[in-house]
């Protein structure tokens, strides 16, 4: 995928974040904050060309892509082992070149979020506003650092783009999920 198509995956997934309640929707804000913040570092990476951008995309196995195919037609795309091209987790795969700064910080601001997976989504640890706010603060670490890798690319968004917006402030004046309408 190219930087500009990861990009505007991050605004829709910060669309969505926004939306949600951190506290009593975690499991969405999480995974819309994973999401959006894998797909800023895959932008930042391309930009930094430590990854490939081209027309393929992730499976959940890791090094196996599908190329090749037309959008509309699913039967049309071949699996391919492909390496240094995008990631579906940080580390996942590695990538052969060396990181830049900017990059092991947005690494490390990620791996905070990689972190709450498990015990949080996974194994029913209670979410707190501790571990809201340490999500909230990696994701808008990860993600504007790899906007700045892209702006100082030149590539991808314009300059003028819109930082993250931070959700964790909200939850306690929101109402919840039932409670909303759309």
């Amino acid at each position: 995928m190219d930087i500009a198509s990861h990009l505007e995956k991050v605004k829709r997934f910060e669309r969505y974040r926004a939306k949600l309640d951190p506290e009593k929707e975690f499991e969405m804000w999480y995974w819309m904050s994973l999401s959006g913040g894998t797909s800023a570092i895959n932008a930042a990476l391309h930009a930094a060309e430590l990854t490939d951008d081209g027309d393929y995309f992730c499976t959940q196995s890791v090094d196996v892509y599908m190329q090749g195919g037309k959008h509309d037609k699913p039967e049309s795309w071949t699996p391919r082992f492909m390496w240094d091209v995008d990631l579906i987790h940080i580390h996942m795969p590695e990538i052969s070149k060396p990181l830049t700064p900017k990059l092991e910080k947005a690494y490390a601001a990620m791996q905070v979020i990689e972190d709450v997976r498990d015990p949080c989504v996974r194994g029913g640890k209670k979410i707190t506003k501790k571990i809201v706010r340490d999500v909230d603060a990696a994701y808008t670490t990860a993600v504007t650092l790899c906007r700045e890798v892209v702006e100082e690319a030149g590539v991808g968004e314009k300059k003028s783009a819109a930082k993250p917006r931070s959700t964790a402030r909200r939850s306690a004046s929101r109402p919840s999920a039932a409670g909303r309408t759309r």
